[in-house]
């Protein structure tokens, strides 16, 4: 038994010292450390206990106060070590919270506790770090006229997911209560369609016979239960009748469509975000129904997008990945629908991960990685001086390096295309947590590409004053460019503060063509 802990105290001293990408051996348990006499300091303390559940973040990432008052308090406690000052605060299990996230027994002792918190809170600047030097947006879209809708009635602005359909041009607009409307571009955006719907909708696609598939996630808010739905709607005597697909999903918010197994038959692959429960699963068709797979079994999946990444003729699935293990993951596809996980990019816990695209940015005939980061409604509510927008090139051997950034507080929402039809990729990057004290107004911002994998920024003049949330591109007015549509989301209508008439969204026209 000394034995064995000798080579366990070797490992961890070891282990200390070299960055996760370097280790030749897993840390210990967090189990195994609570029954060890570990002679360590703070930072060494940091790798082997932050390290067992994320990317160590540096100290730097964010200020005194929020590691003191935030971030580590949540961390001590899940590590089982309650103190004085955590008397009054509810326990994990009345705010909902399954049982193993918070331990019910000390992981830590209090000593090492003292110098990994110590650790932190020393080496971490005062005040938060501000964002780096950057090129200023010029205000005014080129060639896009900003449309701003008028309704007559008040309702509370609350969208949760717009679309364009790609026949009608029609907007298709969910609603944080539990509706789902449809909007005619040719009538002023008057409501042409709704209905009601279980829980509020975020995902939405138009089936060729007419139906159309809605994925809905459930509470908005942050919650582990599984009442979201994959629904399929057909009209049956006029009226909208739902089909549930797949049920009791853990807060799903992205749902993709394709053959994985290759049968023939589409399997679809959903995105539950969870909370502190969460999983990344395959849906296969079968006689016998649909058959889940799970392919990760963590919180915090967001985005998935089906593409041949690795060129071997099948489909393989690239999913970006919150919470905890922020990253861009790759699932090597078999052609049987047997996957393994390998990572593509990993970023510290609090990076903020929120969207991305794979694209080729630079014209050099590979598809580079596009990354929004700007999430900050958790532990760590203040401005980030590494959240923005991402470009990480395609080296082509599989791995990817950062060769563009745009620092922009909050970013939350991304849109790719060619909007100035000049043959470049330009994007369009939405900020639901910006800074609103900045002179320019940075919640959405143009970026348009010059074909190198450089671009330039543009800001809008009179956008309305409320939070956006969600943005898609789309053929609107049916002049064959592409339009910008993007959703509000008013946190006074959320809290009844507010009285005004609806503006669920505005549209960016764009007037190339």
């Amino acid at each position: 038994m000394k034995k064995i802990y000798w080579y366990l105290v070797v490992a961890i001293v070891t282990l200390g010292c070299n960055p996760i990408s370097e280790r030749k051996q897993p840390i210990p348990s967090l189990q195994q450390l609570a029954s060890m006499d570990l002679k360590l300091d703070g930072p060494k303390l940091a790798e082997v206990y932050c390290g067992n559940c994320h990317l160590k973040p540096e100290p730097e990432i964010l200020d005194q106060k929020t590691w003191q008052t935030g971030v580590l308090p949540d961390m001590r406690r899940r590590l089982g070590l309650y103190l004085a000052e955590d008397m009054g605060i509810s326990l994990p299990e009345e705010r909902g919270v399954p049982k193993g996230v918070y331990s019910d027994y000390p992981l830590i002792k209090q000593a090492d506790w003292d110098k990994l918190e110590a650790y932190y809170v020393e080496n971490a600047p005062e005040f938060p770090a501000k964002q780096a030097a950057k090129q200023a947006p010029k205000v005014g879209i080129p060639r896009f006229d900003l449309v701003i809708p008028s309704y007559d009635f008040q309702f509370p602005s609350l969208t949760t997911l717009v679309d364009v359909h790609p026949e009608t041009g029609e907007i298709w607009l969910g609603h944080r209560y539990q509706k789902l409307f449809v909007l005619d571009p040719s009538e002023s955006f008057s409501i042409k369609d709704s209905l009601s719907t279980s829980i509020a909708p975020v995902s939405i696609r138009w089936n060729a016979d007419e139906s159309f598939d809605l994925l809905t996630m459930g509470l908005m808010d942050p919650a582990n239960d599984s009442v979201g739905a994959l629904t399929n709607y057909r009209r049956i005597n006029q009226d909208w009748v739902g089909f549930q697909d797949i049920e009791n999903l853990i807060r799903p918010v992205d749902v993709n469509y394709g053959d994985l197994n290759g049968d023939g038959v589409e399997d679809k692959v959903v995105a539950h975000f969870g909370d502190h429960v969460g999983k990344l699963s395959v849906y296969f068709a079968s006689s016998e129904g649909l058959q889940e797979k799970i392919i990760k079994a963590q919180p915090g999946a967001r985005k998935t997008i089906l593409t041949d990444f690795d060129q071997d003729g099948d489909l393989d699935i690239i999913g970006l990945m919150t919470q905890a293990w922020e990253g861009i993951y790759f699932w090597e596809n078999d052609g049987n629908g047997n996957f393994i996980e390998k990572v593509v990019l990993q970023f510290q816990p609090a990076f903020g991960s929120s969207d991305f695209y794979y694209e080729d940015v630079d014209g050099d005939g590979l598809r580079d990685l596009i990354l929004v980061n700007g999430d900050n409604a958790d532990l760590s509510q203040v401005l980030k001086y590494f959240h923005g927008v991402r470009v990480f090139k395609n080296q082509g051997d599989g791995t990817f390096e950062e060769s563009w950034f745009y620092p922009m507080h909050g970013a939350t929402g991304l849109e790719v295309g060619d909007f100035n039809e000049d043959g470049n990729l330009d994007l369009v990057v939405l900020a639901f947590f910006p800074d609103r004290d900045q002179v320019l107004d940075e919640r959405l911002i143009f970026f348009f590409g010059n074909g190198d994998g450089d671009f330039e920024p543009f800001v809008a003049d009179g956008l309305p004053d409320l939070n956006v949330l969600t943005l898609k591109k789309g053929d609107v007015d049916g002049d064959g460019d592409l339009d910008i549509v993007v959703g509000t989301f008013s946190f006074e209508d959320l809290y009844g503060r507010r009285e005004t008439d609806w503006l669920p969204f505005v549209l960016f026209r764009n007037n190339i063509r």
